[in-house]
Order: structure tokens, then C-alpha cells, then sequence
């Protein structure tokens, strides 16, 4: 874990010592967590959205991908309020994706797992199979491809299922998660913690009466497509100019498309 200093968190940006002990760490564990990256109020404001449109009641959640008995992966579409750079261009954070991916990474994908009440442990998995299964051997040589950003939208305590992680098995061809360390990423709002794709991980169970909803954004090389997981990245807003960058073209021309094609509609038929 490292912790934000005040300067750092004044200036948006980290210096070369706190970059040089995540950038160690990250390669050692497969895995981080920020305690203080976030504003409160912002987390505070997503939580408040996505909850109100996920209750139990309505179908949401049907509409989702069902993960594992009483886990949900739902799609977040980047529109308001989650249309916010200081949520998916967050300076200090893209300073640390370009550290572990190099300069030309994208945003891939976002969105939700919501672990319901009663929700079991998650089966123990990697986010990603191998990329090369012909030589199993470079599964822990070579570097990061993607990597898995997870933003606690309430506090994650050991009641409602923090996220079971196993430190270094990103780094073998075949990993058994007995041997290899285990930590419980817990934290309160405004923390993050993000693993490498390879890194064994699983869902904690949820022993509150609550929800646990677990943001997520993964970010990977601008090469990788994960057609494995049901990832969605739903832009619904144009991007900011100084942002584009960090979105696969396709996404963005398909947006563009659609608001040009709504804006022709809505002029010759009249607003819907």
C-alpha cells in the first residue's frame, strides 16, 4: 500500500520517490493500494447513482452478467455523473498506468460488480487466460498487458467481502494459490487498489445486509482486446479533446456517429 502525501494529493501528481516504491511493489505483488485517491465527495456522488438504479426490485441486475451466485458484473456507461476525467483520467493514476503499461495504454472497459447479501466467496481466478499457452513459461516474464483498477463505492471491511488477492502469482506459469501470500483489500471510500490481469484474485463474501458495489476500470495496451469477460465501455458524452487518447477509436467514432445521427432525427421529426 502506499499513502498519498498531502503535497502529491495538492499537485495531482506523484514524486519520483512514492513513483519508485508503487512501480516496485506493483511488480513484486502484482498488485496496489492507494488509500487516498479519490475525493470523497465524488465517490460519494457515483455510489448514490448507481444504487438508486440497482435495487433489488428492478432488473438492473438481471440485465447484467451473473458472475457467481449473488455476483453481478453491470455495464457503467460514461455519462453523468461517471463522465467525470477525475474519475477515469485521474492524474496520479494514469502517472502509474503509464508506469506499469508504457505510454500508449487505453481505458477498456467500466463497471460494477455488486456483490449482494449472502454472496459467497468468488471462485479463485485471473482476469485473463495466457496469452501464449504454447510456452506457459512467459506467463510470468512478461510485463503487464492490462490491469484491473477497483474503486470501493462504499467502505470495503471484512464483513462485506473485500477482495482476496494473492501477492506474486502473477509471476509463474501455472500458479496454485497455496502458495503464495494472501492479503483482504479492504478501504474506505476514496481508496483504490488495482492487480495485474495475470494476479490470482476472488470476490470476498458478503456477510452484511448491504450491497457491496466494486467500480472497476481496466485499463490495458492499446493492442489487447479482453474478449473473454463481458466487458462493455459505453460512451454516451463526447470525450474531452485532451482525453481521447485513452479510448479505442472505434468507441469513439461509434459515439460520435450516434449523437450525430440523433441530432439529424431530432431535426427533421423533432425532439423525441
Amino acid at each position: 500500500m502506499i499513502i498519498l502525501k498531502s503535497e502529491e494529493i495538492a499537485n495531482r501528481n506523484l514524486d519520483a520517490a512514492t513513483l519508485s516504491q508503487a512501480k516496485t511493489l506493483f511488480e513484486t505483488d502484482g498488485f496496489l493500494k492507494i488509500e487516498n485517491l479519490f475525493e470523497k465527495e465524488l465517490i460519494q456522488l457515483l455510489a448514490s447513482d448507481l444504487m438508486e438504479n440497482l435495487s433489488i426490485e428492478n432488473d438492473a441486475l438481471t440485465r447484467g452478467t451473473r458472475i457467481h451466485n449473488r455476483r453481478y458484473i453491470v455495464s457503467v456507461a460514461l455519462k453523468p455523473p461517471f463522465n467525470q476525467p477525475e474519475l477515469y483520467a485521474n492524474s496520479i493514476l494514469l502517472s502509474l498506468m503509464k508506469e506499469f503499461l508504457g505510454p500508449h495504454y487505453i481505458l477498456g472497459s467500466i463497471g460494477a460488480v455488486i456483490s449482494l447479501p449472502g454472496a459467497p466467496d468468488q471462485h479463485i481466478h485471473s482476469d485473463y487466460e495466457p496469452l501464449f499457452k504454447e510456452q506457459p513459461e512467459l506467463r510470468g516474464v512478461l510485463p503487464p498487458y492490462a490491469i484491473t483498477v477497483g474503486i470501493p463505492l462504499i467502505d470495503i471491511d471484512l464483513l462485506n467481502g473485500p477482495t482476496k488477492i494473492w501477492a506474486g502469482s502473477h509471476r509463474v506459469p501455472s500458479p496454485d494459490a497455496k502458495n503464495f501470500p494472501r492479503h483482504l483489500l479492504c478501504g474506505p471510500v476514496g481508496s483504490c487498489y488495482f492487480w495485474d490481469y495475470r494476479t490470482l484474485h476472488a470476490g470476498g463474501s458478503n456477510h452484511s445486509e448491504q450491497m457491496r458495489p466494486l467500480l472497476y476500470l481496466a485499463y490495458t495496451r492499446r493492442w489487447f482486446k479482453d474478449y473473454l469477460n463481458p466487458d462493455l465501455l459505453l460512451i454516451e458524452e463526447e470525450i474531452p479533446e485532451e482525453h481521447r487518447h485513452l479510448f479505442p477509436i472505434q468507441q469513439l467514432k461509434y459515439a460520435e456517429a450516434e449523437t450525430d445521427f440523433k441530432a439529424k432525427v431530432s431535426a427533421l421529426f423533432g425532439p423525441a
